[in-house]
């Protein structure tokens, strides 16, 4: 009977201590919640789902839902939209949606300096024609540009030295542009999208004239060029690019803001708050109402979020946003902070409790809203990591 007893005193302390380790929510929490798919009559204003506090219960059951008509744009500006490699779902979303975009860029292209005037473009095993064929067929009427993004990869400090530097700046410049139209007319595309400031560090200030000699340059061969801007960031460098993006404008087809990354694990908190988003177009429009000066401006949108527990975390894209969503409290609603225009929700999961900043509906909404009020158009960093149900506000 001793032991019996013993026996039962250790199963009751095991439940216990496990119990601790389940989310500590409604019982049910969200596995009653199904999500549906597909096409439906109305999109997502019209159903009521655009509001300040989702509940998570309709994120998880509409997220996978959008409006019939692929073709409607609802955002009359300029938008990009990247895919990458390893965001496979990216390309699909291209294809589906592609009238309500102008540039598709996937992230296929690094160029690198072999030799003195040598330069050798990689990543074109990448390239899928039938796919870049399939989005150019869906865009319909739409004139929608495919321009993938090319990095600057492995330069050694030699090698910026040789490109930026006189006597050798000028034929080193001439020898990249040259390659790139030599790839862009063989593999057909409509020009690139350059990521290179991030990459050159104290050769930035050298960069302004070669920017205008490349998008002049592709301009004269009918291709275009679109170039990666940093955000403000209260950084020594932040006054350059602001002063640059003056002489740089009237050169390049837009300029694509990283307005995102605003917070980190090391300093959790929201992606991209708006208010900052603001002073980042307001530093560079520099009170110049010329309407053409604001339309190169892409406010840059994230279509990732990040969930944050007492020992760092990281970034997330849509399916696991959702896969966390379910061990929300039943009938549990996000939390909208006005200040940043962003929603976020705390759940407990079996690791532990998770404080998960992820863009909504609304505040989708609200940023677009901002691109408006101002003239610019928006860069979407990247289609695979959004929901479904986001493209019907665009």
């Amino acid at each position: 009977m001793k032991c019996i007893k013993t026996v039962l005193q250790i199963i009751f302390l095991l439940n216990v201590c496990f119990a601790t380790l389940s989310p500590p929510s409604d019982k049910k929490g969200q596995k009653g919640v199904k999500a549906q798919e597909g096409p439906r009559k109305n999109n997502v204003s019209d159903r009521k789902l655009v509001n300040e506090t989702p509940l998570v219960k309709d994120i998880i059951k509409y997220h996978a839902t959008y409006h019939q008509d692929v073709a409607t744009r609802n955002f009359k500006n300029t938008v990009l939209g990247y895919v990458t490699p390893w965001n496979n779902k990216g390309y699909d979303v291209a294809k589906t949606w592609a009238p309500k975009f102008n540039y598709i860029s996937p992230v296929w292209l690094q160029v690198k300096r072999q030799s003195p005037n040598i330069y050798i473009i990689s990543g074109l095993h990448d390239v899928d024609h039938a796919w870049m064929k399939s989005v150019r067929h869906k865009s319909g009427s739409s004139d929608i540009k495919i321009m993938p993004r090319i990095l600057f990869e492995s330069w050694q400090s030699s090698d910026l030295k040789a490109f930026f530097m006189e006597p050798t700046s000028h034929s080193e410049q001439k020898a990249l542009i040259e390659e790139v139209k030599k790839v862009s007319k063989q593999w057909k595309f409509d020009g690139v999208v350059l990521e290179m400031l991030s990459q050159i560090g104290k050769y930035a200030d050298r960069s302004v004239k070669f920017i205008q000699q490349f998008g002049a340059e592709m301009s004269e061969d009918d291709l275009s060029l679109i170039l990666v801007y940093p955000p403000f960031r209260g950084y020594p460098t932040d006054e350059f690019f602001i002063q640059a993006f003056n002489d740089i404008y009237p050169y390049v087809e837009a300029v694509s803001v990283m307005t995102y990354d605003f917070s980190s694990p090391q300093k959790p908190g929201p992606n991209a708050p708006i208010y900052w988003m603001r002073l980042c177009v307001e530093k560079l429009i520099d009170n110049d109402e010329s309407p053409s000066k604001r339309a190169k401006i892409l406010i840059g949108l994230n279509f990732y979020g990040n969930s944050y527990t007492a020992n760092g975390g990281g970034p997330i894209v849509g399916t696991e946003y959702i896969e966390l969503l379910k061990n929300a409290k039943n009938n549990q609603a996000l939390t909208y902070n006005n200040n940043t225009a962003e929603n976020y929700v705390e759940i407990r999961t079996l690791q532990g409790a998770k404080k998960i900043f992820y863009p909504t509906l609304y505040s989708i909404q609200k940023r677009l809203d901002l691109a408006r009020e101002y003239g610019t158009g928006v860069a979407i960093w990247e289609l695979g990591q959004g929901l479904d149900y986001f493209y019907d506000l665009f």
